[in-house]
C-alpha cells in the first residue's frame, strides 16, 4: 500500500496539470431538430385530366333592361351588346377551375339601338373611363360531366366572381353548352338576375327622355373558346 499511495498521487497530480478530475467523457447528445411550421395555401391548379381553353372574340354578352320611354305607351327592353370576349379558363376533373381562370370583355363595347342611350350607359351608370371592363373569375361547375366527349351537349351551372364597376359579386350562371370536336358554345344566363345597386351603380335616370328603368338587369353570355383536344 505505501508503494500504490505514491503513484495514485502521481496519478491525481497528472490530472489536476490537465484541467480538473478525470472524468468519464459522455456522448454529446445530437441537437433535436424543431419541426418547421408551414402555413399550406389552398390555391386551385391544374390537375390531371384538366381542359383547357381559349375565349374566342366571338364571344358576346347580351344585357337587357326593362325601361318606359317618354311618349311610348308600353314598356320594353332595352337591350345591349358586348363583344370581344377574351381569356381562358381551366376546368378540371372535379368542375373546379384554376385560380388564372377568367374572361373580360371590354364595356367600351356595348352597343343598342340608341347612341344617346349607349352613351349615357357606359359615362354615366357603368363610368367605363374609370371601370372599363367586366370580368367573370369562375370557381366551380356542377353537375359538368367530365371529361367532355368530343361531341356532347352539357347542362351545368356555373358559380364565379364577376367584377363590374370596380365591385366584385358571387354570381351564378345556368349553362348550356355543346361541345364539336375541339370548340365549345355555351350560353350562360345569370340566375339569379342582378340589381344595379349588386355593384354600387344607380339604375340610369334621364329626365324628359325615360319614365322609369326597372332595377333587373339581365344578362346572357354566349360564350365560344377553342383549344381542348378531343
Amino acid at each position: 500500500m505505501k508503494i500504490a499511495s505514491p503513484l495514485i498521487a502521481l496519478v491525481s497530480l497528472v490530472a489536476i496539470a490537465c484541467g480538473g478530475a478525470a472524468t468519464t467523457a459522455s456522448p454529446t447528445p445530437a441537437p433535436t431538430a424543431t419541426p418547421t411550421q408551414t402555413t399550406a395555401i389552398a390555391v386551385p391548379t391544374a390537375a390531371a385530366g384538366s381542359a383547357t381553353w381559349t375565349v374566342s372574340n366571338a364571344s358576346k354578352v347580351t344585357v337587357k333592361v326593362r325601361e318606359q320611354l317618354v311618349g311610348v305607351n308600353l314598356p320594353s327592353d332595352a337591350v345591349l351588346t358586348a363583344t370581344g370576349g377574351t381569356g381562358s379558363f381551366t376546368v378540371n376533373p372535379d368542375g373546379s377551375f384554376t385560380a388564372d381562370s377568367k374572361v373580360t370583355f371590354e364595356l367600351s363595347t356595348l352597343s343598342s339601338d340608341q347612341r344617346d342611350r349607349d352613351n349615357f350607359v357606359k359615362q354615366d351608370t357603368l363610368q367605363v373611363r374609370q371601370f372599363p371592363t367586366a370580368t367573370f373569375v369562375p370557381t366551380q361547375a356542377t353537375g359538368l360531366v367530365l371529361p367532355m366527349t368530343a361531341n356532347s351537349d352539357l347542362k351545368f351551372t356555373l358559380a364565379g366572381k364577376m367584377t363590374i364597376h370596380g365591385v366584385t359579386k358571387d354570381v351564378t350562371f345556368d349553362v348550356v353548352a355543346t361541345r364539336e370536336g375541339t370548340q365549345l358554345k355555351a350560353t350562360a344566363t345569370a340566375t339569379p338576375t342582378w340589381k344595379f345597386g349588386d355593384f354600387g351603380m344607380r339604375a340610369p335616370a334621364v329626365p324628359f327622355r325615360v319614365v322609369s328603368v326597372n332595377d333587373e338587369i339581365r344578362v346572357v353570355v354566349e360564350l365560344v373558346a377553342t383549344g381542348a383536344g378531343a
